[in-house]
């Protein structure tokens, strides 16, 4: 028989892959694949992506995500978006529970099973509206308005779920449109730093106490609101968040 190179093979075992490089589009290195994740059905659904030794950490990497490249793999999402999804611990067995977290917290990557949703974040960001106040130069607080970062977070049944780490405005309209919640780490499965948004006319603040208490949504309601990333709102997250309260208050005054 004649002997074949491993670049020709049609088909690869997953050793042949673990160890192999993925790149983005632009030509940056985002890690090394660590495993192949495959699911009951028997589809590979997941890369496990190693940052590597001097960033550390590993994500997962939906395969219909990448391209196929020689002994390389090409994600379509940039470094930057990789490195910001949520951490993956392969130590770890990745349960239901956790897949169905995964999805419904990061709409934008992991929304329809393993392969997102086809409008590219770039796309979705191309005209940014609402930005943290921290980046919107010519906003400034009302006179007489708190400043909210630092406050608790309470949910409608009085627990705590977070604290402001900051405000969201329209530069626009020229207001406060949400609240950055870092949601405390015992309200949710996987292990992550996880924000979320909290629309500013959903809640009641405490002056006294420097206390949010946000109306309709109980801690549970909450802890399943989408992730927040930082930057401008996502308006698939936007729309998830939106539809929540709606949902939870039953109007639509939100």
């Amino acid at each position: 028989m004649a002997e074949t190179s491993p670049a020709n093979a049609e088909l690869f075992r997953a050793r042949d892959i673990v160890g192999w490089d993925v790149w983005d589009a632009q030509g940056e290195k985002i890690g090394g694949v660590g495993d192949l994740l495959i699911g009951r059905d028997g589809r590979v659904r997941f890369l496990d992506v190693d940052f590597g030794l001097f960033r550390k950490g590993h994500v997962l990497l939906p395969v219909s995500q990448v391209e196929w490249g020689d002994k390389a793999l090409v994600s379509r999402w940039g470094r930057d978006e990789v490195r910001s999804l949520p951490p993956y611990l392969p130590d770890q067995p990745f349960t239901g529970a956790m897949l169905e977290e995964l999805e419904r917290s990061y709409p934008r990557y992991y929304g329809q099973g393993d392969a997102g949703v086809s409008l590219p974040p770039e796309t979705a960001m191309s005209q940014p509206r609402v930005i943290p106040l921290r980046e919107a130069k010519d906003f400034q607080l009302a006179g007489g308005a708190p400043d909210l970062r630092g406050w608790s977070v309470f949910a409608a049944d009085r627990q705590r779920v977070g604290s402001v780490t900051e405000m969201l405005v329209d530069p626009v309209a020229m207001k406060i449109r949400y609240l950055e919640v870092d949601l405390d780490d015992d309200l949710f499965t996987l292990t992550e730093d996880r924000h979320i948004l909290v629309p500013t006319e959903a809640v009641d603040l405490q002056d006294r106490s420097k206390d949010v208490w946000i109306r309709d949504l109980g801690v549970e309601q909450v802890a399943k609101l989408p992730a927040y990333l930082g930057g401008a709102v996502d308006p698939l997250v936007e729309s998830s968040v939106r539809e929540a309260f709606q949902r939870d208050a039953g109007s639509s005054t939100y």
